[in-house]
């Protein structure tokens, strides 16, 4: 079957088997739509992984990306039992480390030098805080007095006009205003004599990304040493792994580096030349795009053919150490093959010295290992062009086939503040950092609850629906592995009676129409939102039939549902371990649980304290003559927090029998402190709003404790005023004149407010003096009496009953009855 990429010309050909297919259809890039998925050998998929540029932390931006990508590897692989072999690389030679290594040496170079807070030091930040602004914010200055200019000029750097123009304008004037702002505080300090090592650390580390750059700038073509770039690219390389296994990604089949594959890409470019679509020029090698794009049924930019001109796009994805006055036959050539500038690795080729360009990689290492023709290939969307376009290009020129990749698949954005994130904007959120707040398995379901392909913007209460969902799905598997345990327990007692019934027929029916449906949504393009809309409305209508009581329902259908939601949960990636037979999320050690064998005692220890514990308590209030609430009490304490601080949850149930859940500690300990949060949230808002209602009475008594008689003859109205009646109404003014009528009634309200307002402070000052009274009598009548009964009862009983306090049984209220004495004698 034959049907046309977005490039109209570009045919793009459907894979045949004869091999049966699962349904299964995917929407391709390649065509901007569904089409069927044919592997092209059977059951066994080739898949192509575009991996990390290694040289900074991985962010939620790449969370979105991989963790998508396992998820539909883990249904084609766990579902739909597909044998998929993913080959995924490592960018280990870039542009971008280049730069970042050598101004981190640099940079921490230039800090170990720094002993002291010297002119030189102030000058060389401020040069290159001029450099910085005349590049990166295209504003032209001399002197740093030319700021204050800017800073009015660019709206302090919120201009929607430079933000439109540049995203990346907020960052860099975040990064010059900081920078100017430490150079004027040196510049105070030296002249204060002030300039320690200390001070110097201070403005060097405020001015990084400003001094960072002009320092590459100045020293970067001396650093020689290969090794340094190597050691950055295998740090963070390291770093992205670590991340990928707290979010449960599974590792690729095969790892690919660019460092490893050099030889191969040096041959892979010569092919291109020798079929006559690329050239040598001045020590780097270039595609020609005009020598390949309609000729011999060839065509560039499949992908996004409306793109193919954009030379902003295709400059980006040069790189930035690329000369911007390369003499190429055509502006929109791109590199495959550098020379190499001073300061940057290198490697020997037939053109010289260099290193590979950044499409290149990906064609060489993909076509090394699955050959020319490739089932799936994956990225994400901002890697449509030039880098896949510019891959498919180059591959199809060298290999001489039609269709390198069958099918593309792009994961959408996720968008931060309305901007996409991206380690280049500064505006990420690291993995580390977002897992501090949120699990892996929360961050997972945000994930399956937005369709693959679509942008995902991170919101205050993105996280909201994923947390409620996976409470829903919680409660569900503690509440269905507590039923099952109790039921097998009692599994061979029968009382005579058929248990599934209509209602448990009903349930079954509904769970048959679930898996339709969850089938159907997998096979749409891996619809995850609409599966995990399935699965919620079963678990849901599963909780309704479990309100009809233990002794109203049949554990079976429970079971049947619980395994089929743990079976989906498990090919979604989120149920981390287990077997087929067990229901619920699993365990691992970021849920509270652990790896390997775990000793009988370490288990047992901490539920027999609870209790001993227990016990001791129980005993004590027994022998003090304590009563039925204080029993009651430590039981509660027992269910309501002993216990689930081991994650254990004990429910309460209609028919007698407690429900035994077992649950993750962590988060329960995380619900009573958002609990606790809450609460302490309200009673605040409460205690302000009482704490503003009485300063809005006490500033009105204050208003009051003036008489009406005297409010217009203070020494301010005197200025005003000759001449007032008996009420201390003012009748004259100043120079001796009459008032008018319409003044003398406006002094006429304001003396009649007063007089209100000075009534109701003397009423006040009443009560109080009377409650003054009332309590001083009633303390004398009921305080002394009460300490001589408190001495009699604990010269009888030292200790009536003993408190629980903190989990400690035997701590005594009691006090010392000579110290009671002294208060009665007192």
């Amino acid at each position: 079957m034959m049907a046309f990429t977005n490039n109209n010309s570009s045919p793009w050909i459907q894979p045949e088997s004869t091999h049966p297919q699962t349904g299964l259809v995917i929407n391709n890039t390649l065509t901007k739509s569904k089409v069927p998925f044919i592997p092209r050998n059977g059951n066994n998929v080739s898949w192509y992984g575009c991996g990390p540029t290694v040289y900074d932390a991985s962010h939620l931006g790449h969370a979105r990306n991989y963790v998508t990508f396992d998820i539909i590897r883990r249904i084609m692989e766990d579902y739909l039992n597909y044998d998929v072999n993913m080959v995924m690389n490592i960018t280990d030679i870039d542009d971008k480390i280049i730069l970042r290594a050598r101004q981190a040496l640099l940079f921490s170079q230039y800090r170990q030098k720094a002993t002291s807070l010297t002119q030189q030091i102030v000058d060389d930040v401020s040069l290159a805080f001029r450099s910085f602004v005349a590049s990166k914010l295209k504003e032209p200055i001399s002197t740093e007095n030319d700021w204050a200019a800017i800073v009015e000029k660019t709206s302090s750097g919120t201009d929607p006009k430079r933000i439109e123009a540049d995203e990346k304008f907020p960052m860099n004037y975040k990064a010059a205003s900081t920078t100017f702002a430490a150079i004027s505080l040196a510049r105070e300090q030296i002249a204060s004599g002030k300039a320690s090592q200390a001070e110097a650390e201070s403005l060097i580390n405020a001015a990084e990304d400003v001094l960072a750059l002009w320092l590459d700038g100045q020293y970067g073509a001396e650093v020689t040493d290969r090794q340094i770039f190597r050691d950055l690219a295998a740090y963070w390389e390291k770093d992205f792994f670590a991340d990928m296994d707290a979010l449960n990604v599974r590792r690729p089949n095969v790892l690919t580096r660019v460092s490893e594959f050099v030889p191969e890409i040096v041959k892979f470019v010569e092919r291109i030349i020798e079929n006559g679509y690329a050239y040598e020029q001045d020590g780097s090698v270039y595609f020609d795009i005009d020598a390949f794009d309609g000729k011999n049924g060839n065509f560039y930019a499949k992908l996004e053919p409306k793109l193919k001109g954009n030379l902003k796009l295709q400059a980006e994805g040069e790189g930035a150490l690329v000369a911007k006055t390369a003499n190429k036959h055509n502006p929109a050539d791109f590199a495959l093959w550098k020379k190499s500038k001073p300061g940057e690795p290198r490697w020997d080729s037939p053109w010289g010295e260099g290193r590979p360009g950044w499409h290149i990689e990906c064609s060489v290492m993909a076509s090394e290992i699955l050959g020319s023709n490739i089932d799936l290939h994956t990225g994400g969307i901002d890697l449509t062009f030039p880098h896949h376009d510019n891959e498919i290009a180059q591959s199809e020129a060298c290999l001489g086939c039609s269709q390198w990749i069958n099918y593309f698949m792009h994961a959408g954005h996720f968008h931060v503040g309305g901007m996409k994130m991206s380690k280049s904007l500064k505006n990420f959120t690291t993995i580390k950092e977002a897992l501090k707040k949120h699990s892996a398995r929360q961050l997972r379901i945000l994930f399956l609850l937005s369709k693959w392909d679509s942008r995902l913007d991170y919101l205050p209460g993105t996280m909201d629906g994923p947390l409620a969902m996976e409470k829903t799905f919680d409660n569900f598997f503690a509440n269905t592995n507590a039923l099952l345990r109790d039921f097998r327990l009692r599994q061979q007692e029968s009382d005579g009676q058929r248990h599934f019934l209509e209602p448990e027929l009903e349930l079954q029916a509904a769970l048959v129409d679930t898996k339709a449906q969850v089938h159907s949504a997998l096979l749409d393009s891996f619809d995850t939102p609409k599966a995990m809309k399935a699965l919620y409305d079963i678990v849901t209508r599963t909780n309704t039939y479990l309100q009809r009581g233990r002794a109203s329902i049949d554990p079976q259908i429970v079971e049947m549902v619980g395994l089929y939601v743990t079976k989906i949960f498990r090919s979604f990636g989120l149920v981390i371990d287990g077997v087929g037979s067990q229901i619920g999320w699993g365990s691992s050690l970021a849920d509270g649980g652990v790896e390997g064998a775990v000793d009988r005692e370490s288990i047992l220890i901490p539920v027999a304290t609870v209790l001993s514990d227990f016990r001791d308590a129980v005993r004590e209030i027994a022998l003090s003559g304590g009563d039925k609430k204080a029993l009651l009490d430590l039981c509660d304490r027992v269910r309501d927090q002993d216990l689930p601080d081991l994650g254990i949850v004990i429910g309460d149930h209609g028919d007698g029998r407690a429900l035994i859940k077992f649950v993750n500690p962590e988060e329960v300990r995380r619900e009573r402190e958002a609990r606790q949060a809450e609460e302490d949230a309200k009673r605040a808002k409460k205690e302000a709003s009482i704490r503003a209602a009485e300063e809005k009475r006490l500033a009105k008594l204050a208003a009051g404790k003036l008489a009406p008689k005297d409010m217009f003859r203070t020494p301010e109205m005197r200025e005003l005023y000759s001449e007032w009646n008996e009420n201390g109404l003012p009748t004259k003014d100043k120079a001796g004149e009459e008032l008018a009528k319409s003044k003398v009634k406006k002094l006429e309200k304001q003396w009649a407010a007063q007089e209100k307002l000075h009534s109701e402070y003397l009423k006040s000052q009443n009560h109080y003096l009377q409650y003054s009274n009332i309590a001083a009598r009633a303390l004398r009548r009921v305080v002394k009496p009460q300490l001589q009964a408190e001495v009699a009862k604990r010269e009888t009983v030292a200790i009536k009953y003993a408190k629980w306090d903190n989990g400690k049984a035997g701590v005594s209220t009691a006090v010392p009855i000579v110290e009671t004495r002294a208060k009665v004698e007192n």
